[in-house]
């Protein structure tokens, strides 16, 4: 016999491996998306916790010299404050850099601003925080007191 019967064949042919690799391609394009939001706000979660550090360091600063530390520029960590921060905490971050800020007055003493050039973070980072917070430009700022 010339030809092959179906139960005598083994293996697949172009057209099925053309349709999986088509199905596959479709499941992913849809799930790419979605996937990126969770990347996004996973980094935005890491940059609100790093948020949350110096937030607690300054409350405990605070606490012991009966005064907030002294305003200093972007991504310096303020003087004294290291020892209340965690062993190798720095405010210099791959995607972003931290910057307390005293303001010294009415109606904010203090904050943390994150600065970075990725908007998505930034915008995120604020949907994700609690109030009092604003931005500008690349700065994102969350008021602690």
């Amino acid at each position: 016999m010339i030809g092959r019967t179906r139960k005598d064949r083994r293996g697949v042919t172009l057209i099925e491996l053309l349709v999986v690799v088509l199905i596959v391609s479709i499941l992913a394009a849809i799930a790419q998306p979605q996937l990126t939001s969770v990347i996004v706000k996973a980094r935005a979660a890491d940059a609100i916790s790093d948020m949350q550090v110096v937030r607690v360091a300054l409350y405990n600063y605070q606490s012991d010299q009966q005064a907030w530390p002294p305003d200093v520029n972007r991504g310096i960590v303020p003087p004294g404050l290291d020892a209340y921060l965690p062993a190798g905490f720095d405010f210099e971050k791959e995607d972003y850099t931290l910057d307390f800020d005293n303001w010294g007055g009415s109606p904010f003493m203090i904050g943390v601003t994150l600065i970075t050039s990725d908007t998505v973070l930034g915008v995120t980072l604020l949907d994700m925080l609690g109030s009092p917070k604003w931005n500008s430009a690349d700065k994102y700022t969350w008021v602690i007191e």
